[in-house]
């Protein structure tokens, strides 16, 4: 498959939201400074739903892709941070609900349903995420409702239209890809990606490892992913 811009825009976020962490960590100190740069609510919370995206649109668009490493990265990070503020975890646990209801309404659409819990769950695990503590900067109510308006558009809008183009893309060729001849873009781990008839699609090796720059034959196709062998 063609890899969809909006893995651009994640990788962006990502770098907005880390850029105050690396900006801290110069110098003998750096470990400290970044330390440091995730005792702040703010920049934590921010992680945290990048974090949410990535992993959202790595299961929306399965095989390996940028998302996923992004979102493992963003969560790890928040997660890091976390260990050093006054968390509520009941506030965390909804927000954790959120995006649980969220994969599911990318796996299973049910006409927006589970995505206005999500959002509901999303505001008020926001709100309440961190304790009052005079010691920390307090989470910034603007950026809570930035994060909620965002989210509910990436949800209710982009996110339908990525998927309707990326299966629409999927229907169209998947057809005619049995028995063709392709190549190995990335090593297939069993998963990665190849190349065949002048396009990328996400594969998965029936037979164990294969290199990149292996030829690949497709054997099916499960969804969207291609399954495939050595070429023989």
């Amino acid at each position: 498959m063609k890899r969809i811009p909006f893995s651009a825009a994640l990788f962006l976020s990502l770098a907005v939201a880390a850029a105050p962490l690396f900006a801290q960590a110069e110098g003998p100190n750096a470990l400290k400074g970044l330390l440091d740069g995730l005792k702040d609510p703010n920049i934590v919370y921010l992680l945290l739903i990048i974090g949410f995206y990535g992993i959202i649109f790595e299961i929306a668009t399965p095989g390996v892709t940028v998302g996923g490493v992004i979102g493992v990265a963003g969560l790890a990070l928040a997660f890091m941070g976390m260990g050093g503020l006054p968390v509520n975890y009941t506030g965390l646990i909804l927000m954790l609900l959120s995006f649980v209801l969220f994969v599911l309404d990318v796996k299973a659409p049910t006409h927006g349903i589970l995505t206005v819990a999500g959002i509901i769950s999303l505001t008020a695990g926001s709100i309440i995420l961190f304790k009052a503590d005079p010691q920390f900067v307090k989470l910034s109510k603007a950026l809570i409702a930035t994060m909620v308006i965002s989210t509910t558009g990436l949800m209710a809008f982009v996110l339908p239209l990525i998927l309707k183009a990326y299966r629409r893309k999927a229907s169209s060729g998947t057809e005619s890809l049995a028995d063709n001849i392709g190549e190995a873009k990335t090593d297939l781990v069993p998963k990665g990606i190849v190349h065949i008839k002048g396009e990328d699609w996400y594969a998965e090796s029936l037979e164990g490892t294969i290199k990149s720059g292996e030829k690949v034959k497709v054997k099916s196709v499960d969804g969207l992913i291609v399954k495939v062998e050595k070429a023989r």
